[in-house]
């Protein structure tokens, strides 16, 4: 019988709108991302970036007002399922925003568990004292990942997450044997996320509710040990 452990579903981006909250987790997501930045003393939600004191938000393909009313926290709340977490993805270099965030998730979230990741990796010390917080190093480079790999072996956090084309058959291997648990983004192929689990990879990060819906079903399914 098959033994690996079910893997985890994360919607990509589907905590920066509030109606996409909970389509994600009743697609089968267990964890809903979130992109938060520090901006103007408070913590927002969303994948564009500010233009500092110009009031304009861009992201790749958008261009928005920057004076527009912006999604927080407390918006994604009422269509959140008690038994789905929220997967914060730190933004930016702001200092102020991991305590911040922290006090921020204990005040909305009591209790309940959450996810942070960030490739600015400072940002994610503070919570590795925070039990309920699965801390997850991201990684989107190959200079990131060599960096990684020299310091594994100290790396208390969760596991870590690749962008997805860093993930070849030897890196997975080896990281398989010294992290719990690996994520990768964005994978929107069914059949790409599916060879990636059987490789070892834990937490699969998609836009598609497709592929999280066909894994969670499959998953369902799969005689237990």
């Amino acid at each position: 019988m098959d033994s690996k452990p079910q893997p985890l579903l994360i919607a990509h981006r589907a905590g920066n709108r509030p109606r996409t909250v909970a389509p994600a987790a009743a697609a089968g997501a267990q964890l809903i991302e979130v992109d938060v930045w520090f901006h103007r003393g408070r913590i927002e939600v969303g994948h564009d970036k500010t233009l500092g004191p110009v009031p304009l938000r861009w992201d790749r393909w958008s261009l928005a007002l920057g004076r527009s009313r912006r999604v927080t926290i407390p918006d994604l709340l009422p269509t959140l399922p008690p038994n789905v977490e929220l997967f914060f993805d730190l933004k930016g270099t702001h200092p102020r925003l991991p305590a911040a965030l922290r006090v921020l998730a204990d005040e909305l979230l009591p209790g309940r568990r959450y996810g942070v990741s960030s490739q600015h990796w400072a940002h994610l010390e503070p919570f590795l004292e925070v039990e309920r917080a699965r801390v997850i190093r991201s990684i989107g480079s190959p200079e990131a990942l060599r960096l990684m790999r020299d310091q594994l072996d100290t790396w208390t956090g969760a596991g870590i997450g690749l962008q997805v084309d860093l993930l070849t058959p030897k890196v997975i291997a080896d990281l398989r044997e010294r992290t719990p648990l690996i994520f990768t983004w964005t994978v929107n192929d069914l059949e790409r996320a599916m060879r990636l689990i059987e490789a070892g990879v834990g937490g699969i990060i998609t836009d598609s509710l497709e592929v999280i819906r066909a894994i969670s079903t499959r998953s369902e399914r799969r005689p237990r040990p």
